[in-house]
């Protein structure tokens, strides 16, 4: 039933590609296939006698087993921890759902989608020869491209794009918030960022294609203007509009706290007051580290691949040790955000702490909202 035959192929070909592909066909230079690459592995095939064995199946798949390189360990790590992370997040905050406030909600799709993007970051077998069918096409469309990844890592950062909003809207008009915040807002954005993410990576569709001549996955040339048009369009809408939002909001936040701070202390208001502007200061804190980290894990390669895509620096860089270390990096991301949580709020670690406490309490109030603020 299975005919084996040996080749090779690099497993960081799961570390996926945004902007082009990761498997290289056979015969083509580099140049040629360097569409709009954000996260590549070094190319293989060609040179398919000396890592690991393939193994061919009578229905024209072609599979390769996995290679554990240094990048797919620490990848493989990056994973199981934002799995683990992302669902206390997601667990913490279902039991308090009756309390749930706007903010809880959103850092709740926030912590759906690191978690979706590190179940799709852990690195499975690859197909190298793949057969011309529509379960083919799907494949290299989907699958192979690693599209769902992009698609969460985007929804990742519009829904911390939209807590940054957010807790504009609370501090700055504290008054208007129940009726401009309402749980259906909410769900609109929530539903909003993932489309937004479908739409923006809907290129990989018409970039992505089975080369029915050498049954492999391989991308669809584009030329050079195209390339640099899009690469230019995918570094302002994935990482400089998101990061620009989010600092304008955090410092304009920062800016209605400080004045309502000195209008509570110039008139002399009571305590109960003062402890609510410092929980929404802990709270602006904590986001404002959860932003700077999305900014330093994912900034590095973004500027990378945009200065690329521009032709500013070689092909080579695509498989250099410098780009996979950018790559770890960009992950890490979906794991960071649970970590600032617990070492940066203090009521995250009481609630995890009740989690696998025998004595469980009932929640009083929710977990990253002020009672003042509008219930879901």
């Amino acid at each position: 039933m299975f005919d084996v035959e040996v080749t090779t192929h690099n497993p960081g070909d799961e570390l996926g590609s945004k902007l082009g592909w990761t498997t290289p066909v056979e015969g083509q230079s580099l140049s040629s296939r360097a569409v709009f690459q954000d996260f590549v592995a070094p190319p293989t095939d060609g040179f398919e006698s000396d890592i690991s064995p393939n193994v061919q199946t009578s229905s024209g798949w072609s599979w390769q087993a996995v290679v554990w390189s240094w990048w797919l360990i620490l990848q493989m790590f990056t994973a199981m921890l934002g799995i683990v992370g992302n669902s206390l997040v997601i667990i913490v905050l279902f039991i308090r759902r009756e309390l749930s406030r706007s903010t809880d909600t959103l850092v709740g799709a926030l912590a759906a989608a690191d978690l979706l993007a590190s179940v799709f970051m852990i690195p499975l077998p690859q197909a190298l020869k793949v057969p011309t069918s529509f379960l083919g096409q799907v494949y290299c469309k989907v699958v192979h491209s690693s599209m769902f990844l992009w698609v969460s890592f985007e929804a990742s950062t519009y829904t911390l794009t939209a807590i940054a909003v957010e807790r504009y809207i609370a501090v700055a008009y504290p008054f208007h918030f129940k009726n401009l915040v309402t749980r259906k807002w909410v769900i609109i954005v929530i539903i909003a960022n993932w489309i937004l993410g479908f739409m923006i990576t809907s290129y990989i569709f018409k970039s992505a294609i089975l080369d029915k001549c050498t049954n492999h996955c391989a991308p669809a040339f584009l030329s050079k203007d195209v390339q640099m048009l899009i690469g230019t369009i995918l570094f302002l809408m994935d990482f400089v509009l998101p990061a620009l939002i989010s600092f304008t909001m955090q410092a304009m936040t920062a800016h209605a706290l400080y004045r309502q701070s000195r209008v509570f202390r110039q008139g002399g208001r009571s305590n109960p007051s003062a402890r609510h502007l410092a929980a929404r200061n802990r709270v602006l804190q904590m986001l404002f580290i959860v932003i700077l980290v999305f900014i330093v894990c994912w900034g590095p390669s973004q500027c990378f691949y945009f200065v690329f895509n521009l032709g500013l620096i070689p092909d080579s860089y695509l498989y250099s040790p410098l780009n996979m270390t950018l790559v770890v990096l960009s992950f890490g991301n979906s794991c960071a955000n649970p970590i600032i949580y617990t070492i940066r709020y203090p009521e995250f670690r009481a609630a995890i702490g009740e989690l696998f406490s025998s004595k469980k309490g009932k929640a009083r109030r929710a977990l990253f909202s002020e009672r003042t603020e509008g219930k879901l």
